[in-house]
This record gives structure tokens, C-alpha cells and sequence, in this order.
């Protein structure tokens, strides 16, 4: 049983350079085909976060307009710039008598968040809610 092992180990001639080069080259192809998914990633991945952001936002000042007995005046707008550095919000409710499909009773509240991207790529995102009268 040895002999044949012996001999089998002696009849190996090994890995040459040629097939190292190109095991290498063909590797090389591979990762050079992934890197435009890992940028795009990136910059999918930093999209998503600023969405995420501005979502809080939003939901953050719809929470704390929600907690108000009364909105005054009516139309209430405000806006405010650089909200953590690169966010616009706005703020605007009203009711019927600004707006007659609003209902008799209730306050329409919408939060608009908008901001650039570092593609300079406007975008934004919209919250509304319908609060009662107290």
C-alpha cells in the first residue's frame, strides 16, 4: 500500500506558473465584476439612511403637532432649513375653512421633508394626518 503512494506522490508534477497566472487572471475578472455592485451598494445604502432621517422627521413633528388642543391660526404653515444639516421641513395644516374637502371638525396636519442628495438629486418625502378639534 505504501508503494503505490510513493509512487503516486512521485508521478505529480505540481502546479506551473502558467496555470498560477492564469487561476490569478481568472480570479482578477471575478472581482473587478463585483466592485460596480459594491458602489452601487454604497450608494444605495446611503439613499436608504437619508430616507430613514427624513421619515423621523416628519413623524417626529406630526407626533408633537398631534399633541396640541388647538392649531392657531389656521392655515398654520412653518418652515424650517438645515434640519440636521441637509433637511427642509414644512409644515402645513388647515381645515375647512381653508379647504372644503377637509371634514367639519378635524385639522388637516401635512409634514413635508425634502432634501438634496449627493448626486444633487432633489428629492422629499410626505406625511398628512387628520387631527380632532378639541
Amino acid at each position: 500500500m505504501k508503494k503505490v503512494t510513493v509512487k503516486f506522490l512521485k508521478n505529480q508534477i505540481g502546479i506551473t506558473l502558467l496555470e498560477v497566472l492564469i487561476s490569478m487572471i481568472i480570479m482578477a475578472f471575478g472581482v473587478l465584476g463585483l466592485a460596480p455592485m459594491i458602489v452601487i451598494s454604497m450608494h444605495g445604502n446611503s439613499y436608504s439612511n437619508q430616507v430613514t432621517v427624513a421619515d423621523a422627521i416628519a413623524q417626529d413633528r406630526l407626533e408633537e403637532i398631534k399633541t396640541w388642543s388647538v392649531i392657531n391660526p389656521i392655515p398654520y404653515s412653518q418652515t424650517i432649513n438645515n434640519v440636521q444639516g441637509i433637511f427642509t421641513r414644512e409644515t402645513l395644516a388647515s381645515d375647512n375653512t381653508v379647504d372644503g374637502s377637509i371634514p367639519v371638525g378635524v385639522y388637516r396636519i401635512q409634514v413635508n421633508v425634502s432634501w438634496t442628495d449627493q448626486k444633487e438629486v432633489p428629492r422629499s418625502v410626505s406625511y398628512f394626518t387628520y387631527k380632532t378639534k378639541n
